[in-house]
């Protein structure tokens, strides 16, 4: 079960590393080229990887069931995705 846990800490710390790095990416491109819909994409994503990775330790760490945990990941999925979509119809 340990070594389960290990990975699964290798695998949210590695989607929290690459998550970052794709918003990091939309918010310099919406910097170059002030495209509304790309600062929505970052901040949309921002929030969609957070929020994951916050779900695990809020599990993990506060002791949160996985039927909570699920429930919590799922709503902030929905609101990082329609941050994406407002942007997506804002340009």
């Amino acid at each position: 079960m340990e070594l389960l846990v290990g990975l699964l800490v290798v695998v949210k710390m590695t989607a929290l590393l690459l998550g970052g790095v794709v918003s990091l990416m939309a918010y310099r491109a919406y910097s170059r080229t002030r495209i509304a819909g790309l600062q929505y994409f970052a901040v949309g994503l921002t929030i969609i990887t957070l929020g994951t990775f916050l779900v695990g330790v809020f599990h993990h760490i506060g002791g949160a069931s996985v039927t909570i945990g699920m429930l919590l990941e799922s709503v902030i999925l929905s609101i990082g995705f329609v941050v994406m979509i407002v942007g997506l119809y804002e340009t």
